[in-house]
């Protein structure tokens, strides 16, 4: 299931930033439940083995770079999508990396 999920993060929200704060609904990667669903199901993954080992480690780093840049930076920016998108894609297996 978890691969699955990962795979709709990916795939059904909007990389858009829009001009204005997002309050509520849309699919928006800018949103902080958008972060807070990749990192729980990146923890659950890596829990579950479904991550493949050698990625384990840059996911590990991933999600440790989330957490304190969420403690730091108020806004999501297109380096942290972009970011969030080359590591689901290499876990996809869609790229190499």
């Amino acid at each position: 299931m978890t691969i699955e999920k990962l795979g709709w993060l990916r795939d059904e929200f909007s990389d858009e930033i829009p001009n204005e704060v997002i309050h509520g609904g849309g699919r928006f990667k800018v949103r902080r439940a958008w972060w807070q669903c990749l990192t729980g199901n990146l923890e659950l993954g890596l829990q579950e083995g479904v991550i493949p080992e050698e990625l384990r480690e840059d996911t590990q780093t991933f999600l440790e770079d989330t957490i304190t840049e969420f403690r730091q930076q108020s806004l999501t920016y297109p380096e942290d999508i972009q970011r969030a998108n080359n590591l689901l894609d290499r876990i996809l297996g869609r790229s190499s990396g």
